[in-house]
């Protein structure tokens, strides 16, 4: 009887449409795409902890405060944009471009490669350098851009690979 039910399965996913493939995920950068503001939350953590540690073997209460509130300010910022970057992902498919972001909400976009009319690539001369950009990517059926990625990492790569599949 197994064997009856796994050959209907193998004819019905005959029968089912194409199915669609994740070519690959991106997700905005933090260092690359902000790196004064990444260095400055590291400095604020280690230089916390230095402060900390000092603090409590110099006897220093006020040292030791100070430090572990640097410690606990920088830790909590950098877990926050961490979330908030790791929640926040274009992924590229053979059929189409889809945008999710949210922690506790969530917000979708999508836009199917048949009906690209602009894909937009913006980058700073430091993102140049650093190779993160934004990206925009419009339809046809839309007067604005429909997805609107911030700091993304191989931007270029993003555009060719939607262009490939339009």
């Amino acid at each position: 009887m197994n064997q009856t039910s796994s050959d209907e399965n193998e004819l019905n996913k005959d029968k089912l449409p194409d199915r669609e493939e994740d070519i690959n995920s991106y997700h905005p950068a933090m260092f690359a795409n902000h790196p004064f503001h990444y260095l400055f939350i590291w400095l604020l953590m280690i230089g916390g902890g230095i402060g900390a540690v000092m603090g409590m073997f110099m006897g220093n209460f006020l040292l030791g405060i100070f430090g572990l509130l640097a410690l606990i300010c920088g830790g909590v910022a950098y877990g926050w944009w961490y979330l908030n970057v790791k929640f926040k992902v274009l992924t590229v498919t053979d059929k189409r471009s889809l945008y999710r972001q949210g922690i506790l909400s969530k917000r979708t976009n999508e836009v199917q490669h048949d009906d690209v009319r602009n894909i937009k690539m913006d980058q700073t001369f430091l993102q140049r350098i650093l190779n993160v950009g934004d990206i925009a990517i419009s339809s046809s059926g839309q007067d604005d851009m429909e997805i609107v990625v911030k700091g993304v990492g191989n931007p270029q790569e993003i555009v060719d690979l939607v262009r490939r599949f339009q």
